[in-house]
């Protein structure tokens, strides 16, 4: 318990330092995506559970603090589905961590991003505990617009939910609106 309050505690104090290192160029995105949930491990080869691609969706709150960081927080939903036996797990929860923009290149930015989450597993809707895990991702801000992106990306999320280990892959695109411009 205290390794989940320490990493709270070092991840809040990433986030203020972030914050504070550039306030004068802050500014606010939001950002939707649907995808395919890929599941991996436990979802695929754990007795009765032998878990297909679902679909995934997510939404974000961002706040740039300058040119290449930027904090994200949401929510995300994924389903997956057994193909061979009755049995359908549905992952849901918050998340939020940095994101880094690299250089732009014409009108792309490629990025990569890790934080943390706060999910919960459902088998056949019996909700299971709550759980801490970690998410990283890479993808691609494509901007057709100044303020308008299209965003295709690949993520990695993993948490424990009781006795459920949950690890799974996200291939995703999303709409990316940056607000205020």
């Amino acid at each position: 318990m205290n390794t989940r309050k320490h990493l709270f505690a070092a991840f809040a104090l990433a986030a203020v330092t972030l914050a504070a290192a550039q306030p004068a160029t802050a500014q606010w995105s939001v950002e939707g995506r649907v995808g395919s949930a890929l599941p991996q491990g436990e979802l695929t080869d754990a007795p009765g559970l032998d878990q297909a691609a679902g679909l995934s969706f997510a939404a974000d709150a961002m706040y740039a603090v300058g040119d290449h960081f930027t904090l994200y927080a949401g929510a995300s939903r994924e389903s997956f589905h057994c193909n061979e036996c009755s049995t359908d797990v549905t992952s849901a929860g918050l998340h939020g961590g940095v994101k880094y923009r690299f250089g732009r290149t014409g009108s792309a930015i490629p990025w990569a991003r890790g934080g943390l989450m706060w999910d919960r597993a459902s088998v056949d809707g019996v909700d299971g505990d709550w759980g801490l895990g970690a998410n990283a991702g890479v993808g691609l801000d494509w901007f057709v617009q100044p303020s308008f992106a299209l965003v295709p990306a690949l993520r990695i999320n993993s948490y424990s939910s009781g006795s459920l280990s949950l690890s799974y892959v996200t291939v995703d695109l999303g709409l990316h609106l940056e607000l205020g411009r």
